[in-house]
């Protein structure tokens, strides 16, 4: 009984450090200057910001275009109009079409940001990165 009150007693502090904390909102830096950005500004269109702008579109069309460009290694996902204060249904309602397109296109890097009107990705705070 004693070593393992002293046991817990010793772990007591690992476990109490080891406690998932948040953390704070990261910037994204673009170091792939020839990553594909998509600005999705709701549920239904986006538009392509780089490398060639396009029009505001349907999301399920932007794919067939997305196709015919040289292929790149990073794809930038804005989230425009997006406001869950933690990821959640809003996120993955959003983000699990883009993803799936964008991996089966052979993207390897996929970066969603929460949008703030702006087309520039540089500084937008990273939701989520896939690698």
């Amino acid at each position: 009984m004693k070593k393992t009150l002293s046991l817990a007693i010793a772990g007591l502090p690992i476990i109490l450090c080891s406690c998932a904390t948040p953390q704070p909102p990261q910037a994204f830096h673009n170091t792939d200057n020839s990553a594909l950005v998509i600005e999705s500004l709701d549920h239904r269109t986006c538009q392509i910001i780089q490398p060639t702008p396009s029009d505001k579109i349907e999301n399920v069309k932007v794919m067939s275009q997305i196709s015919s460009l040289p292929q790149h290694q990073t794809a930038v996902v804005i989230l425009e109009n997006y406001s869950e204060p933690q990821i959640g249904g809003e996120f993955h309602d959003r983000s699990l079409s883009w993803f799936m397109g964008l991996r089966t296109l052979g993207y390897g890097h996929i970066v969603f940001l929460k949008g703030k009107g702006v087309s520039n990705p540089e500084g937008l705070i990273a939701l989520a990165q896939y690698d």
